[in-house]
C-alpha cells in the first residue's frame, strides 16, 4: 500500500465496502439492513451516506466509534482506559434552560469509572450542522476539542469542563482544576461534508495511540475503510496501529503539520 495512501483498502476488502454503497442497490432496497452494530441496524440508505460529499449520521458516528471502543477494551496497552460516549450525550448534557444538565446524564456512566480512565472521547454535534470531537484526558484532568474547521467552541468547553469537575467530586470528592484547550493542529476539512468523517478519523487515533495521519485528501478511503469495518463488525488494524496497541506507554499524541486556511467558513446543514 503506497505511503501516500495509509487507509486505503485493497482486494476483496475494498470490493466488499463498495457494493455497500452502491447507489443502484440503496435507491431499490433502502431499508435492507446490512448489518445490526451494537444493536443499531444499519440500512442501505444509512450506508449510502459514507459515499463522498454526503453528511454522516448519528448512527454510522455511534457503531463506528462503538468499534472503536470494543477494539480498545480487547486490546489493553496503549488502548486501555478509553471510553466513548454517544452522540446523543452532549446534547443532553446541555439540554437544560442553564445549558448544563449533569444530572440528566449522571446515570449514564453508573457502570463505569470514568476517573479511572486514561482518556473519555465525545463526539459532538453543533445544531446538526457540524461534528466535532472532544477529548477528555481525566489523568490530566485536560481537555483538548478537536475541530476540522478550526472554530472555537466557549460552551462546548465550559460544560464539559464543569462535568469532568463533577465527576471527579462525585466519585472521588476531590475538587479539581480542569484545562482546556483548542486543538490548532487539527488537521483541516476543506468541504462542506467530510466532518463527520473527521471525527471518527480523529477518535481513532487518539484511541490507538497514533499520529493523527488523516488530511482531506485521505476521507474517501477512510470513508471506504468505515464501510468495510463495519461490515465485518470489527477494526482492521494497520501495522502501526497494532504496535502501538501493544506498546504501553506508545500513546502520545502528534499531528502532521498543515497550513491553516485564513478566516472561518460556513457549513451547510445536514441532516
Amino acid at each position: 500500500r503506497p505511503a501516500a495512501r495509509p487507509w486505503a483498502l485493497e482486494g476483496s476488502e475494498l470490493a466488499v465496502a463498495s457494493a455497500a454503497l452502491d447507489s443502484q442497490a440503496a435507491r431499490r432496497s433502502p431499508n435492507e439492513v446490512l448489518v445490526v452494530v451494537r444493536n443499531e441496524p444499519l440500512s442501505r440508505r444509512t450506508m449510502s451516506r459514507l459515499r463522498p460529499g454526503e453528511w454522516l449520521s448519528d448512527e454510522l458516528v455511534n457503531g463506528y466509534l462503538g468499534l472503536l471502543a470494543e477494539s480498545c477494551a480487547a486490546g489493553g496497552g496503549a488502548a486501555g482506559g478509553v471510553h466513548v460516549m454517544s452522540t446523543f450525550f452532549f446534547a443532553k448534557l446541555n439540554s437544560s434552560p442553564s445549558g448544563y444538565n449533569y444530572e440528566g446524564v449522571r446515570r449514564w456512566t453508573k457502570n463505569v469509572d470514568l476517573c479511572a480512565c486514561s482518556l473519555v472521547l465525545v463526539p459532538v454535534n453543533l445544531g446538526d450542522s457540524h461534528w466535532i470531537l472532544a477529548q477528555l484526558d481525566m489523568q490530566r484532568k485536560h481537555i483538548e476539542v478537536w475541530d476540522s474547521l478550526h472554530h472555537q467552541h466557549p460552551q462546548c468547553v465550559r460544560v464539559l469542563s464543569q462535568y469532568m469537575a463533577d465527576e471527579w467530586l462525585a466519585r472521588r470528592g476531590k475538587r479539581v482544576q480542569v484545562t482546556a484547550a483548542h486543538c490548532d493542529g487539527a488537521p483541516l476539512q476543506r468541504n462542506g461534508s467530510d466532518c463527520g468523517v473527521f471525527v471518527c478519523a480523529f477518535a481513532r487515533c487518539l484511541a490507538l495511540g497514533t499520529v493523527v495521519d488523516v488530511s482531506q485528501a485521505v476521507m474517501p478511503d477512510f470513508r471506504m475503510r468505515m464501510s468495510f469495518e463495519l461490515l465485518q463488525r470489527a477494526l482492521t488494524l494497520r501495522e502501526c496501529e497494532a504496535r502501538a496497541r501493544a506498546t504501553p506507554g506508545s500513546g502520545s499524541i502528534s499531528v502532521p503539520r498543515e497550513k491553516r486556511l485564513p478566516g472561518r467558513r460556513k457549513v451547510r446543514r445536514h441532516h
